[in-house]
Order: structure tokens, then sequence, then C-alpha cells
């Protein structure tokens, strides 16, 4: 794991924290775990967070719909937030990980829940634009060598 200090997406993990949101009502989505695993340079933090924290976070700053998805917008970050129904012109996925899913099943790493890179590359693979195809080959990477490292320190 990498200390934030080290992490070129630094920045954008801190100013997500200083939201002050209550743990177990939101995950790091998108890019974010591999953002945090160093793996590329963010342009911005997508979180997917409960119905409770959704209603009070769209009592706060409001929600912008594109014809397409619904979100919450951050003022001032570049911090998107969805939830269940965000994506409400795609057809529903019986197979798709739930947001509740994803905020029970996050990972924390440097203090922050982000969603499992299983999860991501789910999505990834359902969205599959160019930027999504890079990501899945730099999580597959990562992987390999992850299980490389295991297999080699686990030689007697």
């Amino acid at each position: 794991m990498h200390a934030l200090g080290l992490n070129m997406n630094h920045s954008k993990f801190a100013a997500l924290t200083k939201y002050n949101l209550p743990p177990g009502q939101f995950a790091i989505t998108g890019s974010g775990p591999l953002g945090i695993r160093n793996l590329k340079k963010i342009g911005d933090i997508d979180i997917v967070v409960s119905p409770e924290l959704c209603d009070i976070l769209i009592e706060k700053y409001g929600v912008t719909d594109d014809g397409k998805v619904k979100k919450i917008i951050f003022p001032e970050d570049n911090i998107e937030a969805f939830w269940e129904s965000s994506f409400y012109t795609q057809p529903k996925d019986p197979d798709a990980p739930t947001t509740a899913d994803i905020i029970t099943e996050a990972e924390i790493i440097e203090g922050l829940p982000f969603a499992t890179l299983e999860v991501v590359l789910y999505f990834k693979n359902k969205m599959k634009r160019d930027k999504d195809l890079e990501d899945i080959r730099l999580v597959e990477e990562w992987q390999r060598k992850k299980n490389d490292e295991h297999k080699t320190n686990s030689r007697p």
C-alpha cells in the first residue's frame, strides 16, 4: 500500500476527506481504486452512496441530470456521487453488484473505502470505453505482478 503522501493522486483523495462523509455509507469507485494504488493519475473521484447519505447530499448540493445519468456534483472539488438509480437510462443488470454491496465489501485503504478491483473490472468490462479498456489492462497487469510476487515470496 502507498502512503497518501507518496501517491500522485494525494490531493484528490485529501479533498474527499474534508467532507467527513460517514463511514459505511460510501465507497470510491471508477478509477479511484486504481489511483490509490498509483496505477494511474485520476481526473476526478466517483463515489457511490447509501440512500441516507444520498438524501443528505441532494439536500446540500442538488442533483445534476444530463439526460442519461443523475449525479451529485460536489462544489469546488472534482467529486461526483452516484446512487442505485443514477444510471436510469441503462437496462437493469441483475448480475451487477448493488450500491449496498459495493459499500459493504469496500476495501479500506489509507482510511478510505474503495470498491474492490473485482467490482471495478466488472463495470469497466461492461462499459468498454477506450479508457475502460486501458484501466482493465492496468488492473490485470497489477494483479499479475502481485501474483508473481506472492509466488516468489512463498517459495521454500
